[in-house]
């Protein structure tokens, strides 16, 4: 079944194929049936021209002899013979004086009628006007007529006849008019122009079908095929090939849409490999932040698991110092005398249990000391820019799960500072963690570095969070103070904390603005060089 629109290319190219086709036959039946008629009155016209001349010459010698009879008899046998034929003569003053049809006879005609008017009109001689002038075509009773006529000239034997002399000098005697009925030219002339249309619309009807023919396998039949071709490509079956056709331009198109397929087949499949790829190289990324995200869990919970230990060691060392102290002054004070009873024998070696036990916790308490204990730090130059690139790429997880985005402003002519990496990576990365969760609902994380006057560096963590009220924003420094709420992962309060300690080891500061539902900005800064004694490994 075709399905031509009326904006398709083959409709177009069939319907103006055929309407040029109609038009140019149409055209060609109209001229050839006008100049069929131009020809048929032009052989009528000759043809009446030979009439006139053959009947003046048939009633010539009746003339002459004025045999009347014999010129009536000769009319009427010639109009018997072929009733479409009528023929009278009239004289100079337009009497009719023969006439195939008796009634005329002895009746005028009108100077203006079709067998006069060309005499008058141009004011001529009949003698004198050309045989072309001499015919007129006009409807007799309804039906084409042909009038030829001759004039009857004064010949020198009419004139010398003893029957009906007539002066040397009178030239015209009068006229034969021959009128001539095209009925029967008339009925050729349509069956010719019936049979030219129909001619024409046979012809008209076998071209539109070779046209119909010619498009359907030329035009209509590669365009589907490539129609249905980038159909499927458009569908994603990268597969589909254009079938080669007999056509050279349809097979330079198709050989041109077969080879935008293979590169598009090519291009998916290097799509798909890359997006395999990319989705294993994401996994394992994913795998790696996780486990840096689970690492700094752990530090976060040695962190605050050695502070822990730092503050119940210090709280608790010297009272067992003190008893430890005074159990050994009590053993010393009682040891050695003579007078020993068995209860105080006793008593010394409760007290030698004492003075023991309080050793062992002393060095229980020196063991959570030393476990809460920093490690040396390993001062050396550093760019801190580098460190918060690192940062924001070990929190990248963090920030896509919480929709917030990175916003980092470094400047790039920082100097290098005397540092600690590791440590004061574990403190930005605090500051980071910290405002990434107090914004909840999505946001940015801004970050600014620029060096300061003394040749130092500034550092600004700022989000815009819930931000922290002036009660909240003067214990934030404080170990085990948290705003976070009770739960697993939630925090022990001493994220801050450790962020203080390590920025003081540094001889830097740390400075915080704050304000309900404005966010929070952390101001770092750190100076060229470290603390007298601050260089190499500090225990």
């Amino acid at each position: 079944m075709w399905r031509w629109r009326l904006n398709s290319l083959t409709f177009r190219l069939t319907g103006t194929l055929i309407v040029a086709l109609v038009l140019l036959l149409a055209l060609t039946a109209v001229v050839q049936v006008g100049l069929q008629e131009r020809y048929a009155r032009e052989a009528a016209r000759i043809n009446g021209l030979a009439v006139s001349e053959t009947l003046f010459g048939a009633l010539h010698s009746h003339m002459l002899h004025n045999d009347r009879e014999g010129l009536h008899a000769m009319v009427r046998s010639i109009t018997e013979h072929d009733p479409n034929v009528r023929v009278r003569i009239f004289n100079k003053e337009g009497e009719i004086v023969f006439s195939s049809e008796g009634r005329e006879v002895g009746t005028r005609l009108d100077p203006r009628s079709e067998a006069c008017f060309k005499c008058h009109q141009a004011d001529r001689p009949i003698e004198k006007l050309p045989p072309g002038d001499r015919t007129r075509s006009f409807s007799l009773g309804g039906v084409p007529a042909l009038g030829a006529i001759r004039p009857i000239e004064n010949e020198a034997t009419c004139a010398s006849a003893a029957c009906h002399a007539h002066p040397a000098g009178k030239r015209l005697l009068g006229v034969l008019d021959v009128t001539l009925l095209l009925t029967r030219v008339e009925e050729t002339r349509r069956e010719t122009a019936l049979l030219m249309v129909g001619a024409t619309g046979g012809v008209l009807l076998l071209v539109v079908g070779v046209v119909l023919f010619v498009v359907r396998s030329s035009v209509h039949r590669p365009i589907r095929a490539l129609t249905r071709t980038l159909s499927a490509l458009g569908t994603g079956d990268y597969s589909a090939r254009y079938e080669n056709s007999k056509i050279s331009e349809f097979a330079h198109l198709g050989g041109s849409v077969n080879q935008m397929a293979k590169e598009l087949q090519r291009a998916n499949a290097e799509l798909v490999e890359w997006a395999q790829t990319l989705e294993r190289r994401v996994e394992e990324k994913t795998a790696e932040l996780r486990q840096a995200q689970e690492q700094m869990i752990r530090v976060e919970r040695m962190a605050s698991l050695g502070k822990l230990a730092a503050v119940v060691a210090h709280e608790i060392n010297n009272p067992l110092a003190s008893v430890v102290t005074y159990s050994k002054v009590l053993l010393r004070r009682y040891t050695g005398r003579a007078n020993e009873t068995e209860e105080t024998r006793e008593s010394l070696g409760i007290l030698e249990a004492i003075a023991s036990e309080s050793a062992r916790c002393g060095e229980i308490v020196s063991n959570m000391l030393l476990f809460a204990r920093r490690t040396g730090s390993r001062m050396e130059p550093t760019n801190i820019n580098q460190i918060i690139e690192r940062s924001i790429f070990l929190i990248k997880h963090k920030m896509d799960l919480a929709q917030v985005q990175p916003d980092l402003d470094l400047s790039p002519p920082l100097p290098s500072i005397m540092c600690d990496p590791a440590q004061i990576e574990q403190a930005l990365l605090a500051l980071c963690i910290n405002a990434v969760e107090a914004m909840p609902q999505g946001g940015t994380l801004t970050i600014k570095t620029c060096p300061t006057e003394s040749g130092g560096v500034r550092v600004a963590v700022e989000d815009n969070g819930v931000g922290m009220d002036e009660e909240v924003r003067s214990h934030i420094f404080e170990p085990f103070f948290t705003t976070k709420g009770e739960g697993e992962g939630k925090g022990l309060g001493l994220g801050l904390a450790v962020v203080y300690g390590i920025v003081q080891r540094h001889d830097g500061s740390i400075d915080v603005t704050s304000a309900p539902g404005q966010g929070t900005r952390f101001t770092v800064i750190l100076p060229p060089a470290p603390a007298a004694g601050g260089g190499g490994s500090a225990s």
